[in-house]
């Protein structure tokens, strides 16, 4: 089944009953980084825990208004539209529509800042409006989100870093 979510601007990034946000520091620097995130959905389940597919809709080129479909571990699907694909800087994108019940809306934003040796200081930011229930548990999952980032973090390094080794 499928659910449709509201439709939010940006501001819902900032305004949303509940956010989760999230940090690391990369190797890979940010073009390389944002390459990954905005450039290349299909890689998405070799470094995100839990992706077992990702794509664009359409023909490119690809940036703010292009849709993308996701599947999960467990059957979980989404549609999303990209909001901002600012290159080097920023990749958001909102949940038009879940198979998952009791999300009314939902956000994500990656920003990306240079660090020191040419790397990358990635900020993931969940921001979501769902029922009570759920609140609870998307409070009480910031444990296993916050291990998963962090590992999508490494294996997002490790494969840039195999793809300029290749040359």
């Amino acid at each position: 089944m499928v659910w449709h979510l509201r439709p939010e601007t940006l501001e819902f990034l900032e305004l949303a009953p509940l956010r989760l946000t999230f940090t690391a520091q990369m190797k890979a620097p940010p073009d390389a980084v944002f390459r990954e995130l905005a450039k290349t959905p299909y890689g998405w389940p070799e470094w995100f825990p839990g992706f077992t597919s990702a794509g664009y809709v359409g023909d490119p080129p690809y940036g703010a208004g292009t849709s993308r479909r996701v599947r999960l571990v467990g059957g979980v699907h989404a549609l999303e539209t990209v909001l901002v694909s600012d290159p080097v800087r920023r990749f958001a994108y909102r949940v038009e529509e879940a198979g998952v019940p009791g999300v009314r809306a939902m956000m994500e934003d990656w920003r990306l800042t240079p660090s020191r040796h040419n790397g990358t200081i990635l900020h993931w930011t969940v921001a979501l409006d769902v029922g009570q229930p759920l609140r609870a548990v998307w409070r009480g999952s910031r444990p296993l989100l916050i291990r998963a980032f962090r590992r999508a973090a490494r294996r997002l390094d490790v494969r840039i870093a195999a793809a300029a080794s290749r040359g």
